[in-house]
Protein backbone atom coordinates (compact mmCIF):
# COMPACT_ATOMS: atom_id res chain seq x y z
CA UNK A 1 0.00 0.00 0.00
CA UNK A 2 2.77 2.23 0.81
CA UNK A 3 4.38 1.62 -2.40
CA UNK A 4 1.41 1.98 -4.49
CA UNK A 5 0.96 5.56 -2.45
CA UNK A 6 4.32 6.68 -3.50
CA UNK A 7 3.99 6.16 -7.22
CA UNK A 8 0.29 7.47 -6.88
CA UNK A 9 2.05 10.99 -5.63
CA UNK A 10 4.85 10.76 -8.03
CA UNK A 11 2.42 10.69 -10.89
CA UNK A 12 0.12 13.18 -9.64
CA UNK A 13 3.18 15.20 -9.07
CA UNK A 14 2.86 18.07 -12.16
CA UNK A 15 5.75 17.89 -15.10
CA UNK A 16 8.41 21.00 -14.51
CA UNK A 17 7.99 23.12 -17.15
CA UNK A 18 10.61 24.78 -19.28
CA UNK A 19 10.70 28.03 -17.79
CA UNK A 20 10.74 26.57 -14.20
CA UNK A 21 13.59 23.59 -15.64
CA UNK A 22 15.73 26.48 -17.05
CA UNK A 23 15.05 28.91 -13.76
CA UNK A 24 16.58 25.34 -11.75
CA UNK A 25 19.82 25.33 -14.08
CA UNK A 26 20.19 28.75 -13.76
CA UNK A 27 20.53 28.78 -9.76
CA UNK A 28 23.01 25.62 -10.28
CA UNK A 29 25.42 27.60 -12.33
CA UNK A 30 24.36 31.31 -11.06
CA UNK A 31 28.80 31.80 -10.14
CA UNK A 32 29.99 30.46 -13.61
CA UNK A 33 27.29 32.69 -15.30
CA UNK A 34 28.21 35.47 -13.90
CA UNK A 35 32.07 35.08 -14.38
CA UNK A 36 31.25 34.70 -18.17
CA UNK A 37 28.99 37.38 -18.59
CA UNK A 38 31.98 39.71 -17.04
CA UNK A 39 34.89 37.45 -18.94
CA UNK A 40 32.93 38.21 -22.10
CA UNK A 41 33.17 41.12 -23.12
CA UNK A 42 37.33 40.65 -23.07
CA UNK A 43 37.42 37.61 -24.55
CA UNK A 44 35.35 39.35 -27.58
CA UNK A 45 37.81 42.10 -27.44
CA UNK A 46 41.26 39.62 -27.73
CA UNK A 47 39.69 37.35 -29.83
CA UNK A 48 39.41 40.12 -32.76
CA UNK A 49 42.20 42.36 -31.94
CA UNK A 50 44.65 39.52 -31.30
CA UNK A 51 44.20 36.57 -31.88
CA UNK A 52 42.35 37.51 -35.43
CA UNK A 53 45.46 39.35 -36.25
CA UNK A 54 47.69 36.91 -35.16
CA UNK A 55 46.27 34.04 -37.52
CA UNK A 56 46.35 36.64 -40.31
CA UNK A 57 49.68 37.45 -39.57
CA UNK A 58 50.72 34.05 -39.25
CA UNK A 59 49.14 33.19 -43.08
CA UNK A 60 50.92 36.53 -44.27
CA UNK A 61 54.18 34.55 -43.46
CA UNK A 62 53.86 32.49 -45.84
CA UNK A 63 53.36 34.72 -48.69
CA UNK A 64 55.00 37.36 -50.66
CA UNK A 65 52.82 40.72 -50.01
CA UNK A 66 53.78 44.36 -50.62
CA UNK A 67 50.59 45.90 -49.62
CA UNK A 68 49.63 47.54 -52.65
CA UNK A 69 48.82 44.65 -55.15
CA UNK A 70 46.21 42.06 -53.98
CA UNK A 71 45.95 38.79 -53.16
CA UNK A 72 49.27 37.90 -51.47
CA UNK A 73 51.41 35.28 -53.70
CA UNK A 74 51.41 32.20 -51.58
CA UNK A 75 55.61 31.06 -51.21
CA UNK A 76 55.41 28.60 -48.68
CA UNK A 77 58.71 28.47 -46.19
CA UNK A 78 60.54 30.46 -48.48
CA UNK A 79 60.31 33.28 -46.14
CA UNK A 80 61.57 31.47 -43.13
CA UNK A 81 64.04 29.97 -45.30
CA UNK A 82 65.79 33.21 -46.40
CA UNK A 83 65.57 34.09 -42.45
CA UNK A 84 67.43 31.22 -41.34
CA UNK A 85 70.37 31.55 -44.36
CA UNK A 86 70.39 35.21 -45.00
CA UNK A 87 73.73 36.45 -43.07
CA UNK A 88 71.66 39.64 -42.94
CA UNK A 89 68.96 38.12 -40.53
CA UNK A 90 71.76 36.45 -38.62
CA UNK A 91 73.72 39.12 -37.84
CA UNK A 92 70.13 40.80 -36.85
CA UNK A 93 69.16 37.28 -34.60
CA UNK A 94 72.92 38.06 -33.11
CA UNK A 95 72.59 41.72 -32.58
CA UNK A 96 68.96 41.11 -30.52
CA UNK A 97 70.16 38.07 -28.58
CA UNK A 98 73.59 40.12 -27.84
CA UNK A 99 71.23 43.20 -26.69
CA UNK A 100 68.46 41.72 -24.85
CA UNK A 101 70.94 39.60 -22.59
CA UNK A 102 73.26 42.47 -21.67
CA UNK A 103 69.51 44.69 -21.07
CA UNK A 104 68.62 41.98 -19.22
CA UNK A 105 71.02 41.11 -16.79
CA UNK A 106 71.75 44.99 -16.30
CA UNK A 107 68.26 45.59 -15.68
CA UNK A 108 68.01 42.37 -13.18
CA UNK A 109 71.04 43.66 -11.18
CA UNK A 110 70.71 46.74 -11.34
CA UNK A 111 66.89 47.21 -10.16
CA UNK A 112 67.66 44.57 -7.64
CA UNK A 113 70.42 46.61 -6.03
CA UNK A 114 68.83 50.02 -5.70
CA UNK A 115 65.38 48.33 -4.65
CA UNK A 116 68.02 46.76 -1.64
CA UNK A 117 69.09 50.25 -1.11
CA UNK A 118 65.85 51.99 -1.31
CA UNK A 119 64.51 49.72 0.76
CA UNK A 120 66.76 50.77 3.81
CA UNK A 121 65.45 53.81 6.09
CA UNK A 122 66.66 56.82 4.47
CA UNK A 123 65.40 60.57 4.49
CA UNK A 124 64.09 61.04 0.99
CA UNK A 125 63.20 57.68 0.12
CA UNK A 126 60.21 58.85 -2.28
CA UNK A 127 62.22 61.23 -3.92
CA UNK A 128 64.40 58.63 -5.08
CA UNK A 129 61.68 56.22 -6.04
CA UNK A 130 60.21 58.90 -8.20
CA UNK A 131 64.00 59.75 -9.65
CA UNK A 132 64.06 56.33 -10.52
CA UNK A 133 60.47 55.66 -11.79
CA UNK A 134 60.58 59.02 -14.19
CA UNK A 135 62.01 57.79 -17.14
CA UNK A 136 59.35 54.91 -17.12
CA UNK A 137 56.82 57.33 -18.10
CA UNK A 138 58.29 59.57 -20.01
CA UNK A 139 58.38 58.56 -24.38
CA UNK A 140 60.83 56.43 -25.25
CA UNK A 141 61.41 58.81 -28.30
CA UNK A 142 62.20 62.21 -26.49
CA UNK A 143 64.60 60.43 -24.26
CA UNK A 144 66.74 58.94 -27.33
CA UNK A 145 66.75 62.84 -28.68
CA UNK A 146 67.86 63.74 -24.81
CA UNK A 147 70.78 61.49 -25.42
CA UNK A 148 71.36 62.41 -29.15
CA UNK A 149 72.37 65.77 -27.45
CA UNK A 150 75.13 63.78 -25.16
CA UNK A 151 76.77 61.90 -28.02
CA UNK A 152 76.61 64.83 -30.21
CA UNK A 153 79.88 64.07 -32.29
CA UNK A 154 81.31 67.59 -31.96
CA UNK A 155 83.41 69.27 -29.47
CA UNK A 156 80.59 71.14 -27.97
CA UNK A 157 78.93 67.39 -27.13
CA UNK A 158 78.58 66.79 -23.67
CA UNK A 159 80.60 63.38 -23.72
CA UNK A 160 82.76 64.99 -25.87
CA UNK A 161 83.46 68.11 -23.84
CA UNK A 162 83.81 65.69 -20.63
CA UNK A 163 86.82 63.23 -22.39
CA UNK A 164 88.67 66.65 -23.76
CA UNK A 165 89.11 67.84 -20.38
CA UNK A 166 92.01 65.06 -20.05
CA UNK A 167 93.05 65.86 -23.81
CA UNK A 168 91.13 63.18 -25.40
CA UNK A 169 89.99 63.64 -28.91
CA UNK A 170 86.44 63.69 -29.54
CA UNK A 171 84.80 60.36 -30.79
CA UNK A 172 81.85 60.04 -33.23
CA UNK A 173 80.08 57.80 -30.84
CA UNK A 174 77.22 56.60 -33.22
CA UNK A 175 79.91 55.75 -35.94
CA UNK A 176 81.74 53.50 -34.02
CA UNK A 177 80.61 49.70 -34.08
CA UNK A 178 82.09 49.43 -29.92
CA UNK A 179 80.52 52.25 -28.78
CA UNK A 180 76.96 51.97 -30.77
CA UNK A 181 76.13 48.65 -28.62
CA UNK A 182 77.25 50.48 -25.75
CA UNK A 183 74.71 53.44 -25.99
CA UNK A 184 71.76 51.33 -26.73
CA UNK A 185 72.23 49.30 -24.44
CA UNK A 186 72.90 51.90 -21.67
CA UNK A 187 69.84 54.25 -22.69
CA UNK A 188 67.49 50.40 -22.57
CA UNK A 189 68.32 50.14 -19.22
CA UNK A 190 68.07 53.67 -18.23
CA UNK A 191 64.34 54.07 -19.69
CA UNK A 192 63.21 50.37 -17.74
CA UNK A 193 65.15 49.80 -14.75
CA UNK A 194 62.84 51.98 -13.02
CA UNK A 195 60.10 49.18 -13.67
CA UNK A 196 62.32 46.45 -12.07
CA UNK A 197 63.08 48.77 -9.32
CA UNK A 198 59.72 49.02 -8.04
CA UNK A 199 58.35 45.70 -8.43
CA UNK A 200 61.61 44.50 -6.63
CA UNK A 201 60.98 47.02 -3.85
CA UNK A 202 57.59 45.95 -3.70
CA UNK A 203 58.59 42.37 -2.85
CA UNK A 204 60.90 43.20 -0.42
CA UNK A 205 58.55 45.95 1.45
CA UNK A 206 55.58 42.49 1.36
CA UNK A 207 58.43 40.09 3.11
CA UNK A 208 57.94 39.28 6.90
CA UNK A 209 60.23 40.94 8.96
CA UNK A 210 59.90 37.88 11.83
CA UNK A 211 61.81 35.89 9.51
CA UNK A 212 64.67 37.72 9.35
CA UNK A 213 64.79 38.10 12.83
CA UNK A 214 64.24 34.00 13.07
CA UNK A 215 67.53 34.23 10.97
CA UNK A 216 69.18 36.88 13.47
CA UNK A 217 68.42 34.11 16.00
CA UNK A 218 69.36 31.23 14.21
CA UNK A 219 72.97 33.29 13.72
CA UNK A 220 72.85 33.96 10.16
CA UNK A 221 74.72 37.50 9.03
CA UNK A 222 73.34 39.84 6.58
CA UNK A 223 74.52 37.83 3.28
CA UNK A 224 72.94 34.91 5.10
CA UNK A 225 69.81 36.38 5.38
CA UNK A 226 70.05 37.55 1.88
CA UNK A 227 70.54 34.58 0.45
CA UNK A 228 68.41 32.36 2.45
CA UNK A 229 65.41 34.65 3.01
CA UNK A 230 65.06 37.25 0.59
CA UNK A 231 65.96 35.55 -2.27
CA UNK A 232 63.28 32.82 -1.83
CA UNK A 233 60.80 35.53 -0.98
CA UNK A 234 61.21 37.58 -3.98
CA UNK A 235 60.88 34.10 -6.08
CA UNK A 236 57.71 35.07 -7.76
CA UNK A 237 58.55 39.03 -7.91
CA UNK A 238 61.71 37.64 -9.59
CA UNK A 239 60.30 35.33 -12.10
CA UNK A 240 57.42 38.29 -13.07
CA UNK A 241 59.95 40.70 -13.59
CA UNK A 242 62.73 38.37 -15.60
CA UNK A 243 59.75 36.99 -17.88
CA UNK A 244 58.75 40.86 -18.52
CA UNK A 245 62.24 42.29 -18.93
CA UNK A 246 62.90 39.29 -20.88
CA UNK A 247 60.26 39.72 -23.49
CA UNK A 248 60.47 43.82 -23.62
CA UNK A 249 64.63 43.24 -23.71
CA UNK A 250 64.27 41.12 -27.03
CA UNK A 251 61.68 44.01 -28.76
CA UNK A 252 63.80 46.98 -27.90
CA UNK A 253 63.78 49.39 -31.20
CA UNK A 254 62.86 53.03 -30.22
CA UNK A 255 66.43 53.74 -29.55
CA UNK A 256 68.01 51.64 -33.00
CA UNK A 257 65.42 53.99 -34.83
CA UNK A 258 66.17 57.25 -33.08
CA UNK A 259 70.01 56.96 -32.20
CA UNK A 260 71.55 54.97 -35.37
CA UNK A 261 68.65 53.85 -37.69
CA UNK A 262 70.33 50.11 -37.30
CA UNK A 263 73.52 51.28 -38.27
CA UNK A 264 76.54 51.18 -38.14
CA UNK A 265 77.47 47.58 -40.04
CA UNK A 266 73.65 46.69 -38.79
CA UNK A 267 75.59 46.43 -35.35
CA UNK A 268 72.59 48.07 -33.54
CA UNK A 269 69.64 46.83 -36.09
CA UNK A 270 67.45 44.13 -33.80
CA UNK A 271 64.84 42.24 -34.87
CA UNK A 272 61.99 44.77 -34.24
CA UNK A 273 63.93 47.26 -36.04
CA UNK A 274 64.38 44.78 -38.93
CA UNK A 275 60.52 44.08 -38.83
CA UNK A 276 59.84 47.54 -38.79
CA UNK A 277 62.04 48.43 -41.68
CA UNK A 278 60.91 45.19 -44.18
CA UNK A 279 57.43 46.07 -43.46
CA UNK A 280 57.29 49.75 -43.94
CA UNK A 281 60.54 50.61 -45.44
CA UNK A 282 60.67 47.64 -48.14
CA UNK A 283 57.27 46.69 -48.38
CA UNK A 284 58.24 42.83 -48.17
CA UNK A 285 55.30 42.07 -45.59
CA UNK A 286 55.93 38.15 -45.93
CA UNK A 287 59.82 38.71 -44.31
CA UNK A 288 58.86 40.94 -41.65
CA UNK A 289 55.63 38.82 -40.98
CA UNK A 290 57.83 35.38 -40.34
CA UNK A 291 60.38 37.31 -38.26
CA UNK A 292 57.50 38.20 -36.37
CA UNK A 293 56.27 34.84 -35.74
CA UNK A 294 59.82 33.69 -35.28
CA UNK A 295 59.99 36.05 -32.24
CA UNK A 296 56.63 35.40 -31.05
CA UNK A 297 57.49 31.35 -30.96
CA UNK A 298 60.66 32.43 -29.12
CA UNK A 299 59.18 34.38 -26.34
CA UNK A 300 56.65 32.17 -25.73
CA UNK A 301 59.02 29.28 -25.48
CA UNK A 302 61.45 31.58 -23.11
CA UNK A 303 58.52 32.42 -20.93
CA UNK A 304 57.13 28.72 -20.21
CA UNK A 305 60.28 27.87 -20.04
CA UNK A 306 60.75 30.37 -16.93
CA UNK A 307 57.57 29.29 -15.65
CA UNK A 308 58.24 25.67 -15.52
CA UNK A 309 61.78 26.40 -14.13
CA UNK A 310 60.59 28.47 -11.26
CA UNK A 311 57.78 26.60 -10.40
CA UNK A 312 60.07 23.38 -10.09
CA UNK A 313 62.49 25.26 -7.86
CA UNK A 314 60.39 27.23 -5.61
Amino acid sequence: METSGRAVGAAARPTPTWSERFATWRWRHRHPLVAYAILTPMLVYFIIFTWIPMLVLAVISFTEYNVVEWPPTFVGLKNYVQIFTDPYYHKVIQVTVTLGVAVLVLNMAIGLTIALLLNEKIKGRGLYRTIWYLPVVISGAVMAQTLVIFLYPGENGVFNSIIGLVGLKPVIWTQSTFWTPFWISLFAVWRGVGVVVIFFLAGLQSIDPVLYEAARVDGADRRQSFRHVTIPQLAPITLFVFVTQCVGALQMWEAPLVLTFGGPENSTRTMVYSIYSDAFGNLTMGLATAQSVILLVVLLALSATNLRVFRVKY
